[in-house]
């Protein structure tokens, strides 16, 4: 008789094979089953990206930046330093330097983390010395720039900040410690004493946060941040509801429906609970839905379309983008036309409610992440006139290097219609484009005459080149 082939289970290979596949096939699932708790988490610190010109768009948005910035005129200087943060461009490092002589102090020390990257040495040490300033607005314009320091840099200096019984000192070191996800004992033990005795609570929630991003008694900091939501008035919900739909921890959604309780809360929590799924969402949120308040509404509409994709947030934004047709001179209604134009090029013909009702609508797409939102962006760019297309313009922030979203906001800014459209794109671009973009922003920057549009063009090129350092608007309330 002959020997039987080898099967699986006398092959050592083939049993090696399933038993990495099922090993893979178990992480796959881990991660798929803690994609929910990560997501909107905030990322860690990064160091700035420090580059020369990497093509001649960017050596050309460089120069323009470098001849306002050295310009013998203090509203021109003015008009270009506060687009240079997370801007660590070797040409800049003289005309920042010189900042401090020519008057202009605070703006010195917002950049101080961009001189210490390009080489300047005594950049910590006079950082570590605003800090520590009586002046409390240049304390907190250095504890603002600490944020882009390497982690634990002036350390002395945040722990004395962190000791003085200050709201605003507790929570620009707080703010600092999160962005680096870096700390040392005495610093969490401070931490601990300020989230248990804060003089108010503001103090108590930006120590709470900071403990939780650290992993420092974050059990305790949890029960913090919920005793706060459950006590919590509509000026502190602003911050905390934020930090919580960010935090990434399981129980948050919960938390924040807390808030929906009461009606001077209510308009705060809606926006953090855009994004977060739990089981109690749709019975949470569909009674919303038929709220008196429109804002309220449209919270409620975009947050059960982030869940569960029934199509009642198309049925209300087809009903605001439906024009109503026009009767000829006989009093008979003319049939609407079906094609859309294109971006800018005419007028949609919407009424003065239906213009209205959509700028109401597209603060609240501002907390709807998901690239589920971009074709709706689009129709209602398509159709609205300037003040909505300006408003789609902001929101597309939200979608960096996504080239959907990338190509709107081009087509938006090949059709704006004056220089404070075309501003609005290009910030938007800045933020989000890929880099496809880049041509079409150094073109129209060549040839503007504008000097605040050719200053902002020039900002979104270099940018797009750096790999967006600057983000818009990164979660980090607290």
């Amino acid at each position: 008789m002959q020997p039987e082939p080898a099967g699986p289970r006398g092959n050592p290979l083939v049993t090696l094979i399933i038993v990495i596949a099922i090993a893979v096939l178990v992480v796959v699932l881990f991660l798929l089953a803690l994609a929910p708790m990560l997501k909107g988490k905030q990322q860690g610190y990064e160091p700035m990206p420090v580059m020369k010109a990497s093509n001649p768009a960017d050596e050309d948005a460089a120069a323009i930046i470098r001849l306002a910035l050295e310009s013998e005129d203090p509203r021109t200087v003015l008009g270009v330093v506060t687009r240079l943060p997370y801007l660590a461009v070797p040409q800049f490092k003289d005309g920042i330097l010189a900042l401090k002589e020519r008057g202009l102090l605070w703006h010195y020390v917002s950049l101080l983390p961009e001189l210490h990257f390009l080489g300047y040495e005594d950049a910590e040490k006079e950082l570590s010395e605003y800090i520590l300033a009586s002046d409390l607005q240049m304390a907190m314009t250095a504890l603002e720039a600490l944020q882009r320091m390497p982690p634990m840099s002036c350390r002395d200096a945040l722990l004395e900040a962190l000791k003085t019984p200050h709201m605003d000192l507790h929570v620009g070191v707080c703010k600092a410690l999160r962005v680096w996800r870096q700390s040392d004992p005495e610093i969490n033990a401070q931490l601990l004493n300020v989230m248990n005795n804060g003089p108010v609570d503001f103090s108590q929630l930006a120590a709470a946060a900071a403990m939780y991003d650290l992993d420092f008694h974050r059990e305790e900091a949890w029960a913090k941040l919920h005793e706060l939501a459950v006590g919590t008035d509509a000026t502190l919900a602003h911050s905390l509801v934020p930090y919580l739909a960010n935090c990434g921890d399981p129980r948050a959604p919960e938390t924040i429906a807390l808030l929906l309780a009461k009606a001077t809360t209510r308009s705060e929590a809606l926006p953090g609970l855009v994004n977060l799924d739990w089981p109690g969402k749709v019975d949470t949120l569909k009674p919303i839905t038929e709220s008196d308040s429109q804002t309220e509404r449209f919270y409620a509409l975009i947050a059960l379309e982030d869940y569960q994709g029934k199509g009642e947030l198309d049925k209300v934004v087809d009903a605001l983008l439906k024009v109503k047709p026009k009767k000829d001179a006989a009093g008979e209604a003319a049939p609407a036309e079906d094609a859309q134009p294109e971006v800018g090029e005419a007028e949609p013909e919407l009424s003065n409610e239906q213009v209205m009702s959509l700028t109401a609508m597209l603060p609240c797409f501002k907390a709807w992440r998901s690239p589920r939102a971009i074709p709706y962006l689009e129709r209602i760019a398509r159709k609205g006139p300037r003040v909505v297309r300006m408003e789609v313009g902001r929101v597309l922030r939200n979608f960096e290097n996504n080239r959907r979203a990338a190509e709107l906001a081009s087509e938006l800014l090949t059709n704006a219609t004056d220089a404070g459209e075309a501003r609005n794109y290009a910030t938007t671009l800045g933020y989000i484009d890929g880099g496809r973009a880049v041509a079409q922003l150094h073109k129209q920057m060549m040839n503007e005459e504008d000097e605040e549009t050719k200053l902002t063009l020039a900002w979104a090129i270099l940018n797009i080149n750096r790999g967006h350092p600057h983000k818009w608007e990164t979660p980090l309330s607290p």
